[in-house]
């Protein structure tokens, strides 16, 4: 889900549409649009939508019903929920500066496409689906304790001494040493680094750069980074990328630290993929079609 909101609401827009073509008696001979004395009827329009489209529609508007129906079957905490909203609303900020739930439902209705009035709308028709074929990936999988001691034993190497950090990355020394007087004197290290600093990937999770080992940054940071105590900032440290102001904010070097990350490990590789479960759903449902033109999808012998 993390890595696919976007993609997914493009999907939902189609769907959409495909819906709303579908609203239409197909034997209306309504004409929708006159040229020169001549109708172009409702149900021609949607017989050339057919032609053209119909196969990847239909495909897509099973695909919908049949996910809706899986979504009542899996357990999605109100937790898990909120924090694919959180990521939701983390995007929207991003990519077009939108910081409150009204403007992302205007953004939903108005670049999107979508139907939707609100927020929990929205999540309804178009976030428990995706998150629910997510979930169905990892179902039935089970990581002991045991499980996880015995890989972190067999690939200890591979986790050494680790810090989280965030910087601020600013072109001259003169900006990094006031920005460092305005943290020193209480404003939020986040906030600014959202404002002021020039790296586009971390300042917009207010310089956060997640966990890394030795080897992974540039010399002058790593050795500045490693030096630091969990809470405290850095002075200015040079690199060839300008002047980052460092606070680290995390360190593990020892087992506990990785537990969960190496039972997520374990679990990722033991998952099904997305169309793996999607291709079982859709085996399972009892799909009957009665349109001709369509009846070799979803079959025994061409279901992808």
């Amino acid at each position: 889900m993390k890595k696919s909101m976007m993609m997914a609401l493009g999907l939902a827009c189609f769907a959409t549409l495909a819906a709303c073509n579908n609203e239409s008696s197909p034997g209306d001979d309504t004409p929708v649009v006159i040229i020169d004395g001549t109708e172009i009827t409702e149900v021609a329009f949607v017989d050339e939508l057919k032609t053209k489209h119909g196969e990847s529609v239909l495909q897509e508007m099973i695909r919908n019903h049949v996910l809706d129906q899986a979504v009542e079957t899996v357990e999605i905490s109100e937790e898990e929920i909120e924090e694919e909203l959180n990521m939701l609303r983390n995007e929207f900020k991003v990519a077009y500066e939108i910081e409150d739930d009204e403007g992302i439902v205007d953004a939903l209705q108005n670049q999107f496409n979508l139907d939707v009035e609100s927020l929990d709308e929205f999540v309804e028709e178009f976030l428990l689906p995706p998150l629910a074929l997510q979930k169905l990936t990892t179902e039935g999988i089970n990581v002991t304790a045991e499980d996880i001691r015995a890989y972190y034993d067999e690939n200890e190497e591979q986790f050494g001494e680790q810090i989280r950090a965030s910087h601020i990355l600013v072109e001259d020394e003169d900006t990094a040493n006031e920005l460092l007087e305005r943290i020193e004197a209480g404003e939020d290290f986040a906030d600014l680094a959202r404002e002021y600093s020039t790296d586009p990937g971390s300042g917009a999770r207010g310089g956060d750069l997640d966990f890394f080992g030795s080897g992974v940054m540039v010399g002058p940071f790593e050795e500045a980074a490693f030096a630091l105590e969990i809470g405290e900032i850095s002075e200015p440290v040079e690199s060839d990328f300008g002047f980052h102001i460092i606070k680290v904010t995390d360190k593990r070097d020892q087992f506990e630290d990785y537990e969960e990350e190496i039972e997520q490990l374990l679990i990722q590789q033991q998952s099904k993929s997305t169309d793996e479960v999607m291709a079982e759903l859709i085996e399972n449902a009892d799909i009957n079609i009665q349109d001709p033109r369509f009846s070799h999808l979803f079959n025994s012998e061409t279901a992808e």
